[in-house]
């Protein structure tokens, strides 16, 4: 084998150490830099307050909308619908196969003396101090002229009721009578405290009206005191059940009457609706105001003179199970739907009776209402709002409720001619009231 000569095994030798040498260089460590340190340091500090300020907007701005999505606006009013009770045959039927049994005989009264009739009326004027305290005086003010042309303060007052609130605002159910065409209106709670009050929107059916106190215009102690109306269900009212009358059933303020249903059947037929009345032995005012109770201490009634029929002076009320829903859309201010009819149910037996179809039967149209716009008249029997068979005026007055004011919708009804009843159909665009 060939050896390499000396001389180039070191010049071989000196270009290793040549290509190698790099790695016996030492590295030396980079000073440290404190100021661009702080300066990075201040930098992610102050991205993670802005990135903190941000979510916390977020999420203040989006748990309202998505409460509202998911529960639905919480400042709306609203309130739980009461059910209908079914009556009931109290009557049964008796299995001859047994043996009749023996009525047992009623235990003796213990007789009731001064001291125990004294202390019924306490308990029940007891059951009044909740309710009492959801009431309040309302006053209607406005500047007249007097004979010597000298300016004086007109002022009218009447009961009324602590309806709802929105966590903003107090919703006070009263008459319209007082308040219209006033220039103020003024609150006096149940602790004599007095605050303004603004209108809100009215009923031209019932006569009733909202009226609205903002809560924070309340001292504490007035606003830690009062109380909302406890409203029962007058579906399960019967005759001859006992009731205090609260409010300003006399004509004046603060006062209590007893007394007991005497009639439940009564109705009024106003404008697309119909009502129940509450009549009582309670002798009051024509003028009078306030709510009826019961002996648990729920309203079950909302005073209305101005629908007692025979005597002014006996004190009468409209259920308040039927007119919940006023309260509730009076109080969001809405706007009731509106056709313009009055009618009465035609019920199986009387369509048998009579030949009339069943459904209601129109007894009257007001006058350019969308019911005679539409061509709607007198003795019609509506069958059909849409695609709903209406059988009754409840179901009228629920099918209505369902449509918004300014929506078009087409109305069946039955119109007599001369080969008998033929149908109709009427396209009606709902109104408002």
């Amino acid at each position: 084998m060939e050896q390499k000569p000396e001389h180039q095994e070191h010049e071989q030798k000196e270009l290793e150490k040549k290509n190698y040498s790099f790695i016996r260089e030492i590295v030396k460590k980079k000073p440290l830099d404190k100021r661009g340190l702080l300066r990075k340091i201040l930098s992610l500090a102050g991205a993670a307050v802005l990135a903190g300020v941000v979510a916390s907007f977020v999420f203040v701005w989006m748990v309202p909308v998505a409460e509202r999505m998911v529960n639905g606006d919480s400042s709306r009013v609203s309130f739980p619908e009461d059910e209908e009770e079914t009556s009931t045959s109290s009557q049964s039927v008796t299995d001859s196969s047994q043996p009749a049994q023996e009525t047992p005989m009623p235990a003796s009264q213990p007789e009731i003396g001064l001291e125990e009739y004294r202390q019924l009326y306490k308990d029940m004027l007891a059951v009044a101090e909740k309710p009492k305290r959801a009431l309040v005086t309302v006053v209607g003010i406005s500047s007249e002229m007097d004979y010597f042309n000298q300016n004086y303060e007109n002022q009218k007052q009447i009961s009324g009721l602590l309806a709802a609130d929105n966590g903003q605002d107090l919703f006070i159910l009263t008459e319209y009578r007082v308040v219209e065409n006033v220039e103020r209106i003024q609150v006096t709670f149940y602790d004599g405290s007095t605050v303004d009050a603004i209108y809100q929107r009215h009923d031209a059916n019932t006569g009733l009206t909202i009226l609205k106190v903002g809560l924070s215009e309340l001292e504490d102690s007035t606003r830690e005191g009062i109380e909302l109306a406890p409203l029962g269900s007058s579906y399960g009212v019967t005759q001859g059940e006992p009731v205090m009358a609260l409010g300003s059933p006399m004509g004046y303020s603060d006062s209590v009457a007893y007394g007991v249903i005497t009639s439940v059947t009564n109705k009024i037929s106003t404008l697309d609706t119909e009502y129940n009345l509450l009549t009582t032995d309670i002798n009051g005012s024509g003028e009078g105001s306030g709510v009826l109770i019961n002996l648990d201490g729920e309203i079950i009634g909302i005073i209305a003179q101005s629908y007692s029929t025979e005597d002014k002076d006996i004190i009468t009320a409209l259920a308040v199970s039927q007119i919940k829903d006023l309260i509730e859309s009076l109080s969001n201010d809405e706007a009731r739907p509106y056709i313009g009819i009055k009618g009465q149910d035609v019920t199986a037996q009387i369509s048998h009776r009579t030949g009339i179809p069943k459904g209601v039967l129109v007894t009257a149209v007001q006058a350019d209402s969308p019911a005679m716009l539409a061509g709607m008249k007198e003795y019609d029997v509506v069958v059909k709002i849409g695609e709903d068979e209406i059988s009754s005026f409840r179901q009228y007055r629920d099918r209505l409720d369902q449509l918004t004011p300014g929506q078009t919708v087409i109305l069946t009804a039955m119109r007599r001619g001369a080969e008998g009843y033929a149908e109709v159909e009427f396209e009606v665009t709902v109104g408002e009231i």
